[in-house]
């Protein structure tokens, strides 16, 4: 009997990787959570090894059972049937090993083409329920986003909520304690489904009251969701709804929700938001949910994981995008404040040409004005006055310079990203001057070539 035998006894695992031996993971039998226990079966010559990523814990079968039953050296060598001396004992190296994300299941055949038809039967009822209408347009979500995301309505029968064989959709009976097959439950709610391929791949209802609030379809995957997969910047979020909320307010930007604050991409999202130029991250860090350690966790792992594009995101006021939205937020504003400048400006970067530069006539070199004479030269192109007031102010800090690379746009003060005030303000949010910055043609900028 290995380790993964032994946890599946206390949790419920899933299999999380097929590489080396394959990974499982699931909650921890002892600080709880939802997929922070792993476990690789093969390691340690078969008897498999387990390590919490939030309460540490980890080692093979032995320990195991020393940690979660209690035993003695010896009573969990009895256990297992394995001979060995304490002092040779050597507890394995349970070190975490670089994250390699999952690759979920697809659903059978017969259940996809079953919620393919609730779907499609929970759409028309949604587009007739004017309440659940107004509630999502509250959040953010109009009718038109409602209707591309495929959102639905399940009124039940008679006010009632469905019941149907689970045979019927393909899954494998369960029996009750009676001995009576167990049947699928279709609450009264929100159909939220989640499709990839043009396939619906999970259902999830959100019951408009009662517990669970929350509720997926037995038999439903659990990839995660990605919409507008082919833009260019993503926002993370946890919701569902929240992610259909960002992702029809923003064109610029596709969404990825995760269920829950540590959760983490499957390989299809993290492979998309590996080769985003730019990820908000508005992941709930203040609700805290898990507690101060899980926020840390999480906002570990995506400084870790996406530390050149990752950004912290939170929303302006409420917890989450769809009550900032009831509390006022464009969402739009929002994320455009976020995205980083490449992404936002790469169009008209394309599309323009430089602008035209005053020549030294001895020298060939561009000319190096007076800011007064400054001022002229802009307001005679009929430029934005901002610019030369940036001009103004880079010469006052040599050493603040823009890089404006085709796969960068920053501000650096020396070798250091980041420059604030207003020098930000005027590259970032005066258009004219955002124009004119995007336009030149030389990679760094600095007051010397600035014309």
């Amino acid at each position: 009997m290995n380790v993964l035998s032994l946890a599946q006894q206390h949790v419920q695992l899933w299999k999380a990787s097929a590489t080396k031996g394959g990974e499982w993971q699931g909650p921890c039998p002892w600080c709880g959570g939802k997929d922070r226990f792993h476990v690789w079966p093969e390691q340690n010559g078969g008897q498999g090894t387990y390590w919490c990523r939030s309460c540490g814990k980890g080692g093979d079968a032995i320990q195991f059972l020393r940690d979660n039953n209690g035993m003695t050296f010896k009573e969990a060598c009895d256990y297992l049937s394995i001979k060995m001396d304490e002092k040779q004992y050597t507890k394995p190296d349970t070190t975490p090993r670089e994250y390699q994300p999952r690759e979920p299941p697809t659903p059978v055949e017969l259940w996809r083409d079953k919620a393919e038809k609730f779907t499609a039967w929970a759409q028309d009822r949604l587009q007739q329920n004017a309440d659940a209408m107004a509630w999502l347009a509250a959040r953010g979500i109009s009718a038109d986003a409602a209707a591309k995301y495929r959102l639905g309505w399940n009124p039940g029968e008679d006010g009632k909520d469905l019941y149907r064989q689970r045979k019927a959709w393909g899954l494998p009976d369960i029996l009750k304690e009676n001995g009576r097959p167990k049947v699928l439950w279709l609450p009264i709610g929100l159909v939220i489904p989640q499709i990839t391929g043009g396939a619906v791949q999970r259902v999830r209802i959100r019951r408009p009251e009662g517990d669970p609030r929350y509720y997926v379809l037995p038999g439903s995957s659990s990839a995660t969701m990605v919409l507008e997969e082919t833009r260019e910047a993503f926002i993370v979020v946890e919701s569902e709804l929240d992610a259909i909320a960002c992702a029809s307010a923003c064109t610029m930007t596709g969404a990825v929700a995760l269920g829950t604050l540590e959760g983490k991409p499957d390989a299809a999202a993290f492979a998309v938001l590996k080769n985003a130029k730019q990820i908000l991250n508005a992941l709930d860090f203040g609700d805290l949910g898990g507690g101060q350690a899980a926020a840390t966790r999480a906002l570990k792992w995506w400084a870790e994981h996406f530390s050149k594009t990752n950004t912290r995101w939170p929303v302006d006021q409420g917890k989450d995008p769809g009550e900032a939205y009831q509390m006022g937020t464009d969402l739009e504003v929002w994320i455009k404040k976020g995205v980083w400048p490449v992404v936002l400006l790469s169009e008209k970067k394309a599309s323009q040409s430089p602008a035209p530069r005053p020549e030294n006539a001895t020298t060939g070199k561009p000319a190096l004005p007076t800011e007064a004479e400054m001022a002229a030269i802009v307001a005679a192109r009929g430029l934005a006055p901002e610019i030369a007031e940036l001009w103004a102010l880079l010469r006052r800090n040599p050493a603040v310079k823009i890089i404006n690379r085709p796969d960068r746009f920053a501000l650096m003060r020396g070798n250091k990203p980041g420059v604030s005030g207003r020098i930000q303000q005027l590259v970032l949010s005066v258009s004219g001057v955002t124009d004119y910055v995007m336009a030149h043609p030389a990679q760094e900028i600095n007051w010397e070539n600035f014309l």
